[in-house]
This record gives structure tokens, sequence and C-alpha cells, in this order.
């Protein structure tokens, strides 16, 4: 609601701006269906508002409960598109369609109760409009005259509240009511005319305080349609939207389909846009509707890490996935094997041969060297290192055997020497094969017997090595053990060729997994490879980073964004703690204008509407600060003064100072007393007249007060 712009004198009218919304029973069951009783239901909304979309909620969801029953509940899944927009909805059975109309009533001001008034007993505001534009659904009737009986009217406002106010109801059908979000008019269902009052004074509000003021109403069945306010609120719209709707969400006039003159269409025709109109309260007006429309492009994101998704316009924007590509990484010596769907691509070093290093360099595996074979099997001075293809690193003794059976073969630091052998020991007559060299052992009595001894070139000096001999060619061959499977490889500087772990034979050439070889629980000799997501920012105490894994980059971090709740609650982040939720903070650039968040749409301003200290006589007026007084509200009195608020001038009837009570007084009284000061007097005096009605303050006062003497009850009325 607003008043009327305020001039020097009380607004004769008070205009109630809202939404009314055109229901058809084709579209929701809820309306036209027989009625559950013919008195009111009690409790069928909840006691709190839905502060999100600012309407009612229904107690329960279950149309069997005895609220829902008496109120003609027979599909609450619908019951919020009672007084939200259902104007994209399908034109379907029970699908909830509605068409939000705007909506101006005007409340009159009655000067001898100081309260507005608004007053139909045939309250039907939106005939031949809104679907009943199509005479094919004109057949509601009542006797042979067509009304639309099916609406619901919502209206959101605020008010200053000044300590004293009234709203007064009766009507049909459902008629709700909050006043600080808190049901305080409960007159639910399809029913005659019913009645409720309240006094505001009895709620617990606080003086000077601006409150929140919902009302609802609804007409759902044939075939009568009554309302009747009387109310000294004098509630205001806070904000608009771009149609010009009070505290509207911009479906009266902005729509993605079904448009008409005088709406605007935010549909792109882009099946891969999401659509929809601009926030209502975002300031534009609305030849900026179109411009400013939310054409989003529709989210295809990815679901897993080995394809993509894009919309398709060829098949009507539905997301359609496309296998990723994997990088050609030949130059890092890795083939592709395949991918996986939390980890992404899988890859194969190409550098896992027993010579390999396992190091690559453009592409080519960086060998083992004779130096890198050394350090692998304990670098011994007396032998020569080198890298067999089947065996891996292996050597041969750096001193070869003598051809002179009594000649030692010794080597000491990498340096070979050949010292003489007496005959007894080395003369034992030995035969040999080629995979034997000679050694003779002395008896006791200066003679030797043959016991050969393996040619040195047999022993590799590597645990892991099978070494063998062919004896009639004395072609030595050494064989990489097969005991250690899986990823564990034996260890050759090891005594007895150990299987141990091998994490470098589980790379997958993927930077954001971690790769470990681990124990078989059934074989100590077996290792598997365990490729597990890479934990990023686990040592990380910082709770405001989010961290993931780049393909490319690896662990990477982010400043965390955390979630808003609602349009007026904040998310912020602490180091320490992670999210939390602020209060929006609306800020305001003058005292006179309020700045606060509705829940419903965020921050939003308007002008400060101060209660006076008598709303009867007087008006609320704002007055901005200064650099050096603050703002304030003050109490004005009206110019001209209403009648009523004239008390001051009203002359005793007890006493006049210095004067009998008499012509003067009786002139005194006459003047300002009103219609009863002058009754009283005319009686206590015994004065007759023809006829009463010649006392001139039997008439209401013309001026914008009224007379608080006067009464239609005439004579009867006493002071």
């Amino acid at each position: 609601m607003i008043p009327t712009i305020f001039s020097q004198s009380k607004p004769k009218t008070m205009v109630i701006e809202g939404t009314i919304f055109d229901h058809n029973p084709l579209y929701n069951d809820n309306f036209q269906t027989p009625p559950g009783s013919d008195v009111r239901s009690v409790g069928m909304v909840k006691t709190n508002l839905n502060e999100t979309y600012r309407i009612p909620n229904l107690s329960s969801l279950d149309k069997t409960t005895t609220p829902n029953r008496l109120g003609s509940i027979s599909s609450p899944s619908t019951f919020p598109n009672f007084f939200l927009s259902g104007r994209d909805l399908p034109l379907t059975k029970n699908s909830g369609a509605n068409i939000p109309i705007n909506i101006n009533i005007t409340l009159t001001l009655n000067e001898k109760t100081n309260s507005y008034v608004y007053d139909n007993q045939e309250h039907f505001p939106i005939d031949f409009i809104g679907y009943d534009v199509d005479p094919k659904l004109r057949i509601y009737k009542k006797g042979n005259t067509y009304h639309n009986f099916h609406f619901c009217l919502k209206i959101n406002n605020k008010f200053t509240f000044s300590g004293n106010e009234v709203f007064n109801f009766i009507g049909d059908d459902d008629v709700w009511v909050f006043i600080d979000n808190k049901l305080v008019v409960d007159l639910g269902g399809i029913h005659p005319p019913q009645t409720q009052n309240i006094s505001l004074s009895e709620l617990g509000l606080t003086p000077s305080k601006v409150y929140n003021f919902d009302f609802f109403y609804c007409e759902r069945h044939t075939d009568g349609s009554s309302i009747r306010i009387e109310t000294t609120i004098e509630a205001y719209c806070p904000w608009y939207d771009y149609c010009g709707v009070c505290t509207g969400d911009g479906s009266v006039c902005c729509s993605l389909k079904n448009t008409k003159e005088g709406q605007v269409s935010c549909d792109d025709n882009d099946p891969c846009t999401d659509d929809s109109c601009p926030d209502p309260n975002s300031g534009i007006n609305f030849d900026q509707i179109k411009k400013n429309c939310k054409n989003t492009p529709k989210d295809c994101s990815p679901l897993d890490k080995c394809s993509t998704r894009s919309c398709s316009r060829e098949k009507n924007g539905e997301c359609v996935s496309t296998p990723l590509q994997p990088k050609d990484r030949s130059n890092e010596c890795l083939d592709y094997v395949g991918c996986d769907p939390i980890n992404g691509f899988i890859y194969k070093s190409r550098c896992q041969g027993k010579c390999d290093t396992g190091k690559c360099n453009n592409g080519v595996c960086q060998p083992k060297t004779n130096s890198t074979c050394s350090s692998e099997l304990g670098g011994d001075l007396c032998r020569n290192y080198y890298c067999d293809s089947t065996a891996g690193c292996t050597s041969k003794p750096k001193c070869e055997t003598s051809p002179d059976v009594c000649k030692e073969t010794k080597c000491s630091a990498g340096v070979c020497s050949y010292p003489q052998i007496p005959p007894e020991q080395c003369n034992c007559d030995c035969k040999l094969n080629k995979c034997q060299k000679n050694n003779c052992v002395p008896k006791g009595d200066g003679t030797s017997v043959c016991s050969p001894l393996d040619i040195d070139e047999l022993d590799d000096g590597n645990p892991c090595t099978i070494d063998e001999c062919d004896p009639n060619t004395g072609k030595v061959t050494h064989t990489q053990t097969d005991k250690c499977g899986g990823c564990m490889k034996c260890d050759p500087k090891s005594t007895e060729g150990d299987c141990v772990l091998n994490d470098d034979s589980c790379e997958d050439g993927n930077i954001c997994t971690d790769n470990k070889c681990t124990i078989d629980s059934k074989n100590k000799n077996l290792g598997i490879c365990v490729n597990s997501s890479v934990e990023c920012g686990i040592n990380d105490s910082n709770k405001c980073l989010l961290w993931s894994c780049d393909l490319e980059k690896g662990c990477v971090s982010e400043k965390l964004v955390c979630p808003n709740n609602g349009n007026c609650q904040v998310g912020v982040c602490n180091e320490k703690t992670g999210c939390y939720l602020e209060q929006k903070n609306c800020t305001s650039p003058a005292f006179c204008i309020v700045s606060e968040c509705d829940e419903s749409v965020g921050c939003i301003q308007y002008d400060r509407r101060c209660a006076s200290d008598d709303n009867r006589c007087k008006a609320g007026v704002c007055v901005n600060g200064t650099e050096t007084t603050e703002g304030e509200c003050r109490s004005v009195n009206y110019d001209p003064l209403p009648f009523i608020c004239k008390t001051a001038a009203v002359v005793s009837t007890a006493v006049i100072a210095g004067v009998t009570v008499a012509g003067a007084v009786a002139l005194g009284i006459f003047l300002y007393g009103g219609k009863k000061g002058y009754d009283y007097w005319k009686h206590s005096q015994s004065i007759k007249f023809t006829n009463s009605s010649s006392n001139p303050l039997y008439v209401q006062s013309s001026n914008a007060g009224t007379n608080p003497l006067y009464s239609e009850e005439g004579a009867n009325a006493v002071l």
C-alpha cells in the first residue's frame, strides 16, 4: 500500500498495490472444488511466512489433514502457485499455470474513525481479462451474469508502526495476513464472508519501527465475492520491479514464452542458453528489459576427466559428450594406454627395459652405462661392468684367467697379477671342461688331488641373475631371476637377491596420481601397483584455499568461494575455521533512505516513512542529517488541522476565568465543542429549539478532519 503523496493534510485515499493471479480450474485443482465446509479453515498455512518468496506455506502437504480437507485443498503441490507466477507453466491439467496481473485498489479515508476503508460486495476485479479474454472460458456466472471467480491477490508492503493501528476484515474466500512475518489473520478455505479484527498494539511491536505487511486473498469458487478492509495501517510499497509492480517478480511484463502485447520475451530461441528475466529489483525500466535478459550458456561441464561435453543445438540443447584426445607424449618416452575417469589419461613409459635407466631425453630412453651398472652392483674395481639386454647389469672379472695352470690369477684394486704356483699345487692332472678351471688340493703326503672350480667368468657378481655355462663351448650366460613379480624387483646389492618394492615401475605418466608398489597379501615376492589420486594441499592449514590437481601443472590452489545462503546471508571464509555466513550489508546514503536486505530479492532501498506521535493530527516527516546534526523523524501538524485535533481551543464547560457560564460560554461551546458539547449545554440550560437539525454541528466537518462530537445517532449521542 502507499498513501497519497503527503501534502499538508491527511491523504483522503490510500492505494493498495499488488499482484493478482488469474487462475483457471483447468490448471489448478484447488479452484471450483466442492467446499469442504462453510466456515473458515484455521491452520491451513504455517504461522511463519516463507521469507524467500514472501508467500504462505501449507502446514501439511497431506490433503487428508483436517485443515486441508475443510479448506478444499485437493492438490497441495499446486498451492504455492496461488501467489507465484505460473505464466510460463504448461497449459495442462493441474499444472499450476496462472497469469499475473498488476492491480491497484483504492481505500478511502473515513474521517470519523481516521481509518481507510475498501468495501466491495461484488469484488470481481479481473472480469474479461487474464484467461477470460477468451470468450470460451467465460463459463462461470452469478445468476445470469458472468464473472471471473478464480483469482488470488498478493500484497507485500511495509509500514512504520505508530502504536495504535488496527486491521479489520470481512470477506471470502481465503484471507491470510502476516505482520512482521507472523500470521495474524487466518481465514482459510472456501466459505461465506468471515470476519477477523486485530489490534496491532497487542502484537508486541515497537513504535517507529518498520515492519512487513503481507496480505493474501483468494476467490476460489462461485458465486459470490466480497471484501471489506478497514485499517489505520499506513502501508506503502518499498520498491517496484521494471513492470511497475509493487515488489513484483517481473512476470507481469517479462516472460520466456506465451508473451502477449505489452510483454517482453527473454527467450533468445537458442536451445543452448538458459534464459531468464532480469532481477526484479535491478533498477531498470521496461524499455531496458530486452538488453538485460539473462541468456546464460547451458552448463555442460565434463562429467569425468576422459571427455568433454558441449551443447548440441541439433539435439535441442542436449549436452553431448566427446572423448578427449590424449596428448602425444612420445618425446617423454610415454605411450598412451587408456583413461581413468577420475584421474585422466594413463601412460606407460617405454623406458622399462633391463638396460634402461628410466629416464628419457627427447624421446630416447637413456641406457644404463658401464658406470651405472658399476654403481648398481657394488663397484668392484676388479670387475668390468656392463649391461646385458637379458640379464640387466652384470659383470665379469677384469683379469682374464691365465692359460698356465701353474699361474694364479689375482686382482688387487684393479691391478692384475699372475704369481707362480708351486708345481705340487698345480700339477694334479685335472681333466677340465670349458666351464672349469684347474684347482689342486694338497694331500698330506706332498701330492695334490684335482678339485675343479668354476671359471671366474661364470659369476657376474649379481645375485639377481642365474649364471650358467655350456661345458662344451664354455659360453657363459646370465639370466634375470624371475622370483620377483609384478612391480617388485630384485635388489642386486642384497646378498640373496631379495625382492624389493619398485615404485618407478608403477609410473603412469599422470602427474595427478600417486603411484605406489605394494606387497601382495598372499605372495611376499609379488608387487601390486596402486595408482591413487594425489592429495593436494594435505599439509596446508589454510581453509580458504581450494586445492585440485591439474593434468598439466599438478597441484594448484584457488581461493575458496563460500556459498551464500539465500539473498541476505553472504558466505565468508576464515583461514582457520573455513566458511561461515554473515548478514549482507546494505548501505544507505542518507538517514531518510532505508537500505535493508529482503530475503526475496536482496538489498532494497526505500524512503523512510516516519511515524508521528499522533497520526490523527500530525504527519511524520523525515529530516536528513547534516555535517553537524544527525537525521531525525519529526511530527508536524496537518494544515489545515483536522477538526478532531482542535481540542486545545475548546472552552471548558465548567469554568472560564472570571466569566459566568452564560451566553458567551455557550457560544464558546457552540463554536469549539462540537455537537455533543452543544447538546450537553442545551440540555443543562433547558433551552428549547423547535428543530434540533438546525444545529450546524449535526453535519460532518467539511475540512480534512473529523468533528469528534459528530455522530450519526444524532440526538442519542451523549458527551
